[in-house]
């Protein structure tokens, strides 16, 4: 298991006796290095609960045990779901927002309503950022970060292509107000193609693997993932088929490579972050991991990024349209094993104050869920992060829901046949309609 362990105990004496120690153990995942935060932040967090437990006289102390995975997320699903089911879960989980249903209804976590109201921290948090966590009715988990989704263009690429600097540096609003759309996009990467600004293929990159940046598409042609009254999910066959049709059209025009599905991250984020693709869709916190894992890293960091690249919404896809992002936020979340689900929380109440917020943003250029860390003089000087906070304006989210594993499964597995030539648009929305009617009866709504 790749991997980080950190300890933290605190045993002090009083009247020549050891303080009972309670522990507590965090499972915690992310890029490596850039979101380490979130284990090192709970680390610091139990330093400070120790001196207020100190304070109070309590007969106690905390020690918690965390661990980082730098594993994909599929082998750190595995191990948390052989956890919940062997009754061997930590005290406290860090995972999307999405996984919230699946493990509300396994039994696996618990809603955190009764201890919520009674810490202050928690009414900073960004309120849209408790709808993420909320099921059914109820709060199951502590928002741990957000971010939002850009779409990165290479600025030498464009002036290469004949653009001035101010049409590049126009770009960005120009898709905030519908004006430069998906078609937009492909027109200019086909110019890219054959002026050999690019290689066929390279004008247009989305993510190389299954993951919730897909919907950004779905969104966009107006589709809806749930039902909010019923918690059913929700299937548009016109906005599926509208978003088919786009990234078919990416690989027919040349626009983007038939071989993108599949490739590793490593290799997509050294072509990318090398400035051989023109336009990528890709995360806000990908900005820290360029600087400090990939090509940028030697050369010239932060720097080399600003440079070379700007960031913009996902483009409507009409003339006029609304432009799109997603979020995925994390969460802590306390599971149903625990001991000490009060202590937990408490715990996680210290952790969620602005001094921790903004040391996970400024390292993992993610973004702040509490609305005063954006005051914060070092949040306020971050470039990055002030130039994307509008983002969350036109986010969206994927569907909470026990099946939503069942439902992006097949989605994608239409998306693979689209782009690989192997079924039309209209053909993979009527495989995936008849997929998942069969496995999921009607527990989806298919329009």
């Amino acid at each position: 298991m790749k991997g980080w362990i950190g300890v933290f105990g605190v045993a002090l004496l009083a009247s020549g006796l050891a303080q009972q120690t309670v522990t507590l153990r965090a499972w915690t995942i992310g890029p490596e290095d850039a979101s380490r935060t979130r284990a090192t932040n709970l680390v610091e967090a139990a330093e400070e609960l120790n001196r207020i437990l100190e304070a109070e006289k309590a007969p106690y102390r905390v020690r918690v045990e965390t661990s980082f995975e730098t594993t994909s997320w599929d082998n750190y699903h595995r191990r948390l779901l052989l956890a919940f089911q062997s009754g061997q879960a930590p005290d406290i989980v860090q995972t999307t927002h999405v996984d919230i249903g699946a493990y509300a209804e396994g039994g696996y976590i618990v809603p955190l309503e009764e201890y919520l109201g009674r810490y202050r921290t928690f009414q900073d948090v960004t309120p849209a950022l408790w709808s993420a966590v909320t099921y059914r009715g109820k709060r199951y988990g502590v928002p741990q970060d957000t971010e939002a989704r850009p779409l990165y263009f290479n600025k030498p690429l464009l002036a290469k292509l004949g653009w001035s600097s101010s049409q590049i540096a126009g770009l960005a609003q120009a898709i905030r107000e519908g004006r430069f759309t998906w078609e937009d996009l492909i027109r200019v990467g086909q110019e890219a193609v054959q002026k050999g600004v690019v290689r066929p293929g390279y004008a247009y990159w989305h993510r190389p693997v299954n993951g919730p940046d897909f919907y950004q598409f779905y969104y966009a042609c107006g589709g809806t993932l749930q039902n909010p009254q019923t918690g059913k999910l929700v299937l548009d066959r016109t906005a599926l088929g509208c978003m088919y049709g786009l990234l078919g059209r990416l690989v027919q025009t040349g626009v983007m490579t038939r071989n993108l599905l599949g490739m590793t991250w490593d290799n997509w984020h050294n072509t990318v972050s090398s400035g051989q693709v023109l336009f990528a869709s890709a995360g806000t916190w990908t900005w820290a991991q360029w600087a400090t894992q990939y090509y940028a890293k030697d050369h010239g960091g932060y720097e080399y990024l600003w440079q070379t690249f700007g960031f913009a919404l996902q483009p409507a896809v009409r003339p006029g349209g609304k432009p799109v992002t997603l979020s995925q936020p994390q969460a802590y979340l306390v599971t149903a094993a625990s001991r000490n689900k009060e202590l937990a929380v408490r715990l996680l109440s210290l952790v969620t104050q602005p001094k921790y917020d903004a040391k996970h943003a400024l390292g993992s250029a993610h973004l702040p869920i509490l609305r005063t860390t954006y005051v914060l003089p070092e949040v306020r000087s971050d470039r990055f992060l002030q130039s994307v906070r509008y983002k969350l304006d036109y986010t969206t989210y994927q569907a909470m829901s026990p099946d939503w594993g069942v439902y992006a499964d097949a989605v994608f597995r239409g998306i693979s046949a689209v782009e690989s030539g192997q079924l039309s648009p209209e053909a993979a929305v009527d495989l995936v309609a008849k997929d998942l009617g069969a496995k999921l009866g009607d527990r989806v709504e298919v329009r």
